[in-house]
């Protein structure tokens, strides 16, 4: 230690000229530059701005995928969660969706193939709805895939509060007189049967006015990393739970393989010095 002192104080009085190693001098500042550069990029692919700017572009690329509708009602989704005092989840993005695709074409032929007939189809890889129908009732499919856990929780809240006394999604631009306390009465919050976070509507209505035992589980709403989905059955005695975990078995391939993988540069670089 004192060699040391002793160093520093003939360098700082002049006595000996410091050896500096200006190629590593160069190598560690062109390091620390791009470490900070990766990081600011990093930070940036998580603003909720770019999810948005990300949805425009795609808008204008296929048009055909998307009803802005759906977007909007994610602001009633933010303020159920808000009433609901959930934790917060990480604003991260994933752009495009590890699973963007996933639970459409295919998975809707794979339904075909179990004996479902498809008898309406709307949207593309990144927003898709569909009924289907079998020999008991007649079955809503809606799925999306969003950017990040935030927007596909408040999503499936948005959804949920616009059904009717059915289970169908009413989407709508306005809320009217359809109060977001009245949505929460009308759901149960965590069931615990598919995806990351679930949703059901409590008992449900038959055509005759009559509360059907057990008819929750025919209106399931779930999310499975960034990807949000519903199955709502017209015959609230029908459980479309295997539908909704047949789903979730092939979103929860994707998730996984992108743990695998996870992305680098996500801590701030230290100082160059």
């Amino acid at each position: 230690m004192e060699k040391i002192c002793a160093a520093i104080l003939d360098i700082a009085s002049g006595k000996v000229e410091p050896k500096r190693d200006l190629e590593e001098l160069a190598r560690r500042e062109a390091l620390y530059n791009k470490r900070a550069k990766e990081y600011r990029e990093e930070k940036e692919q998580h603003l909720p701005m770019r999810a948005t700017q990300e949805w425009n572009k795609r808008q204008e690329q296929e048009p055909r995928q998307f009803a802005p509708i759906f977007w909007d009602n994610a602001n009633y989704g933010k303020g159920i969660e808000q009433l609901l005092k959930l934790e917060p989840l990480p604003e991260r993005n994933t752009i495009p969706n590890i699973n963007t695709g996933v639970g459409c074409e295919p998975f809707l032929a794979e339904l075909i193939q179990k004996g479902f007939q498809l008898t309406a189809r709307k949207g593309g890889n990144y927003l898709m709805t569909a009924t289907l129908k079998d020999k008991k009732t007649s079955i809503r499919y809606c799925i999306y895939h969003a950017f990040n856990p935030t927007e596909a929780r408040q999503t499936l809240f948005a959804w949920n509060m616009y059904a009717d006394e059915r289970g169908t999604p009413r989407i709508v631009e306005k809320p009217g007189d359809f109060t977001m306390q009245a949505a929460i009465d009308n759901m149960n919050v965590r069931p615990g049967w598919v995806g990351d976070f679930d949703l059901c509507t409590k008992p449900r209505f038959n055509w005759e006015g009559s509360l059907v035992e057990g008819s929750e589980k025919s209106a399931v709403y779930f999310m499975r990393g960034n990807t949000a989905a519903y199955f709502i059955a017209d015959n609230p005695s029908y459980d479309v739970r295997p539908l909704a975990r047949m789903l979730d078995e092939q979103l929860k391939k994707g998730v996984e393989q992108a743990a695998k993988t996870p992305a680098d540069h996500t801590k701030p670089p230290t100082d160059k010095r």
